[in-house]
């Protein structure tokens, strides 16, 4: 069987243009119902927390903004492609197994090819070819739900990189025309900057865990290490003493050996809250900042006061992500702000949480880099609860607030 593939617009013979490209009011309609869909395609893009959720509203501005039966998006990940966003078909969890059934049984894939090359690729009438194609039989039942005929595939390409492809199933009658398939162009652009920005994310969340291991291995070095190769060489020291030394000297050194074993267990259990606030604490968020606080003012001298009223039940995911942000914001103060003293503020009301960490130091000396693992890392546990985080300087130092919003239902 052949298949007919075409990369130019269909002519309307009437008028010489390609179909949607005139003039009339119908068409200005459809233009501004366009330019609102990439409009709204890119706000989710730059809003969403999901991938998948700002993928699906992707294919659903196409399909409502056109004459398309059906949108899929499909991301391609270590060699394989998956739907990550589709409008007008039905679910099917097995769709890549159904896929690669196909391939193995010598199906031609079309929006393969227009990954590969690049390349946009227009297909008319493929429906009926898929469907009298006994190669694409896994899959008839899927691709013959939605009513449609002509095929188009557009590659997502991102900085000369291609990341997936946006398959278009146009509506039985409707030829793609030159707008329609700018606006398709258009819309796969918006789903190619959503899976850069999921693909750099991850990769920022990935480096901040190995800075925050990195972090964790200098801290055990430089503290618990070099304690407990000290205690050695105390023992040692009163190994070695032992019948020949008097008592006020072997006290000396059994005292020495206590000290240092009570700053090794201090430092060991300060890295342990870190890894585990919550569990350690047993007494909720509150608690758990409080002894981090006791920590930190410990080990710097940096007093820091702790104000928060009786806080409703919250869900663990989001006490440990608020805890995670004054543990960064308090990190921050200790290390770079040259403060006295610290105030933590955490309170909910109506459904919100909002969280404020203050220093009388220095303050910020410039604008801070946006793309720093640590505020990186704080924004983020932030949006994740449809929150904000802003940091500045105050007349007395540097502000950082932030604000969350609480599930009802938990």
């Amino acid at each position: 069987m052949t298949e007919v593939v075409t990369k130019v617009a269909v002519v309307c013979p009437g008028c010489g243009r390609p179909p949607g490209d005139g003039g009339g009011v119908d068409d200005v309609g459809r233009r501004q119902r366009r330019l609102a869909a990439i409009a709204r395609a890119a706000s989710s893009v730059a809003d969403a927390a999901s991938l998948s959720v700002t993928l699906d509203v992707v294919a659903r501005e196409v399909v409502q903004a056109t004459h398309i039966s059906a949108v899929q998006i499909l991301r391609v990940e270590r060699g394989t492609m998956r739907v990550v966003g589709k409008a007008g078909f039905t679910d099917a969890d097995d769709f890549a197994e159904r896929l690669e059934a196909c391939r193995k049984l010598g199906a031609r894939l079309m929006f393969v090819e227009a990954y590969q090359s690049h390349r946009r690729i227009v297909v008319p009438h493929r429906k009926a070819a898929v469907l009298a194609d006994p190669r694409w039989e896994p899959l008839h039942a899927i691709m013959g739900a939605p009513d449609w005929d002509t095929f188009v595939a557009v590659p997502l390409v991102v900085r000369g990189r291609a990341v997936g492809v946006l398959n278009a199933f146009y509506s039985p009658g409707e030829d793609p025309g030159n707008e329609t398939l700018e606006f398709l162009d258009a819309m796969a652009d918006q789903a190619a900057m959503a899976v850069d920005s999921a693909e750099l994310l991850a990769r920022s969340r990935h480096e901040a865990r190995l800075e925050e291991r990195a972090r964790l291995a200098r801290e055990l070095h430089d503290s618990v290490v070099q304690q407990v190769f000290s205690m050695r060489m105390h023992a040692k020291a009163l190994r070695a003493q032992v019948g020949s030394a008097t008592p006020d000297q072997v006290r000396g050194v059994a005292d020495e050996l206590l000290g240092l074993a009570q700053n090794a267990l201090a430092d060991l259990r300060g890295l342990v809250l870190q890894l585990h606030p919550l569990e350690l604490a047993g007494r909720g968020l509150v608690g758990a900042v409080r002894t981090l606080a006791e920590s930190l003012q410990a080990a710097s001298g940096v007093r820091i006061r702790i104000i928060a009223d009786e806080l409703p039940e919250l869900p663990t995911e989001l006490q440990d992500d608020v805890y995670r942000i004054v543990q960064e914001a308090l990190h921050n103060v200790v290390k770079h702000a040259q403060a006295t003293s610290a105030v933590v503020s955490i309170s909910v009301t109506d459904g919100r949480l909002t969280l404020e960490v203050r220093d009388d130091g220095v303050g910020l000396a410039g604008t801070p880099r946006p793309h720093a693992l640590g505020l990186v890392s704080m924004r983020e546990r932030a949006q994740q609860w449809n929150g904000t985080m802003e940091i500045g300087n105050t007349a007395g130092g540097c502000r950082v607030l932030v604000r969350m919003t609480v599930p009802e239902e938990h």
